[in-house]
C-alpha cells in the first residue's frame, strides 16, 4: 500500500510538474517578444513579464486619445485584410479551375506579407522615435516599479529592456536619490511613519512637469565593454517628464525622457562654433577658459580667471544656479536648465552648461563644464553688474583714446 501511495504521488507530482511547464510554455508563447529572449527566461521571470505587460495595457488607460489610435490603427488593419480576403474571394468564385486550396494559401501567403510590411515599417517608425528622444523612454508607477522601459536602454546603461520590466526602479537608482524620486511620484516627500505604514500622499499634482537628475546602474565601462551587474557603476541621467493621473482608478504614472549626460571625454571633437569650455576648480573659480569666449561674448582669459562663476550670472538665476552645483557636488555630474551669463560689456547670452567633476584617486580634483550658446547677446545697453560697467567705461575710454589719436593725425 505504501508503494502504491508513493507511486500515485510520484505520477500526480510528474502530471503537475508537466502541466505547469505547459503553462508557462503558453504564457511564454504571449508575451511580445523576440523568441530567441523568450528561451532564455526562467519561471520567475515569464510571470514577471507577464504581470508586467498586463500593467502596460492598463497604463493606457492614462491615455485615451492613444488607446483608441491604437484600437482605430488595429481595426484598419482587419478591416483591410477582411476585404482583401473578400475581393480574393470573389476572384475565384468566378474562376472555376482554381481549387479552394489554392485560395486558402494564396490567402495567406497574402496576409503573411502584408503582416510583415506593417511589421517592418512599424519597427522602422520606432527605431527613429528613439532615435529622436536621444535618451530613453521610462514610465514608473507610484511604487516606483519599472511599468515600462524602452528596448534601446541597454545602449545607455548596458542593462537590458528585460531585466527592468517589472522590477522596483528602487533596485537600480542611488541610495541617495530615493527621496527626491519618491517626491517626484508622489508629488512630496514622504515622512518616515508614511513610509513604514505604506501610506501614499493624495497631493500630487497632476500633469505637473518633473524635471531631475537620478543616478542608474550602468554596466558599460569607459571602453564599451559590459561588467557584471554587480560591479556596476553609476550614470547621471535627466529625467525630463510629468505625472499622468486617472481621477476614476485613482492611478497615476510619471512619464519621462531619460537623458543620460555624456562624459566630457566622450563628446565629440571640435566643438560646434556656440560651444566652448571652461573648467573651474571645486568653489567654480574659473582655472581655463576656451579662447570662443572672446569672439561669443569678448572675454579674454585674464577676464575669468580665478573669477568664481557665480559672479558673472544674471541675478535672476541665482537660486537655480546654486541648486544645480549643490546637486553636482553630490551627484558627480549635472546639467543646468537655461541660464542668462552676462556678456563684457553688457547684456547677456543664454546658455545651458553641463558639469562634470574629474577624479583622482577618487578624491575630486576640479569641475569641467561643456556650455552650449543658445542665444546671441540680448540687451546690449544694459548693464547687470559691477565688473559689466568697468568694462564699459574702459571701453568707451579706449575709444575717445582712439577718436582724439585718429583727429590729431588727421
Amino acid at each position: 500500500n505504501n508503494e502504491k501511495r508513493k507511486e500515485k504521488s510520484r505520477d500526480a507530482a510528474r502530471c503537475r510538474r508537466s502541466r505547469e511547464t505547459e503553462i508557462f510554455a503558453e504564457l511564454s508563447g504571449l508575451l511580445p517578444m523576440k523568441q530567441a529572449d523568450i528561451d532564455h527566461l526562467d519561471k520567475a521571470s515569464i510571470m514577471r513579464l507577464v504581470i508586467s505587460y498586463l500593467k502596460i495595457r492598463n497604463m493606457l488607460d492614462l491615455f485615451p486619445k492613444i488607446k483608441a489610435f491604437c484600437n482605430n490603427n488595429n481595426s484598419k488593419k482587419n478591416v483591410g485584410k477582411m476585404v482583401s480576403k473578400r475581393i480574393v474571394h470573389n476572384r475565384n468564385d468566378d474562376d472555376d479551375d482554381i481549387e479552394m486550396n489554392d485560395d486558402s494559401k494564396t490567402d495567406d501567403h497574402d496576409d503573411d506579407i502584408e503582416d510583415k510590411k506593417i511589421s517592418l515599417l512599424d519597427m522602422e517608425n520606432e527605431k527613429m522615435t528613439l532615435q529622436a528622444l536621444d535618451g530613453f523612454l521610462l514610465i514608473l508607477s507610484e511604487d516606483g516599479d519599472v511599468t515600462y522601459i524602452s528596448e534601446n536602454v541597454q545602449e545607455y546603461l548596458g542593462i537590458s529592456q528585460i531585466d527592468f520590466l517589472g522590477q522596483p526602479i528602487w533596485e537600480y537608482s542611488h541610495q541617495c536619490d530615493h527621496d527626491e524620486l519618491r517626491e517626484a511620484l508622489n508629488g512630496r516627500r514622504q515622512s518616515p511613519s508614511e513610509i513604514i505604514k505604506g501610506s501614499h500622499p493624495n497631493d500630487v499634482h497632476p500633469d505637473m512637469q518633473r524635471n531631475f537628475f537620478l543616478r542608474l546602474k550602468c554596466t558599460l565601462t569607459s571602453r564599451g565593454r559590459s561588467v557584471n551587474i554587480k560591479n556596476a557603476s553609476y550614470k547621471v541621467i535627466h529625467i525630463i517628464g510629468h505625472v499622468a493621473f486617472n481621477k476614476e482608478t485613482n492611478t497615476r504614472q510619471l512619464v519621462a525622457i531619460a537623458c543620460p549626460l555624456p562624459h566630457p571625454s566622450n563628446i565629440e571633437i571640435p566643438l560646434g562654433s556656440n560651444t566652448f569650455l571652461t573648467k573651474h576648480s571645486l568653489d567654480m573659480k574659473f582655472t581655463y577658459v576656451d579662447d570662443k569666449m572672446k569672439s561669443l561674448m569678448g572675454f579674454e582669459q585674464k577676464d575669468l580667471l580665478g573669477k568664481s562663476v557665480y559672479e558673472c550670472h544674471h541675478g535672476g538665476d541665482s537660486d537655480n544656479l546654486m541648486t544645480t552645483f549643490k546637486n553636482l557636488i553630490s551627484k558627480g555630474q549635472m546639467e543646468t536648465s537655461r541660464y542668462r551669463f552676462l556678456a563684457k560689456t553688457g547684456g547677456y547670452v543664454w546658455l545651458v552648461t553641463q558639469a562634470t567633476i574629474l577624479y583622482d584617486k577618487q578624491k575630486p580634483q576640479s569641475i569641467i563644464c561643456v556650455n552650449y550658446m543658445i542665444s546671441g547677446i540680448e540687451n546690449k545697453d544694459e548693464i547687470y553688474s559691477c565688473a559689466q560697467l568697468e568694462a564699459r567705461k574702459c571701453k568707451i575710454s579706449i575709444q575717445m583714446d582712439l577718436y582724439f589719436a585718429v583727429g590729431f593725425l588727421l
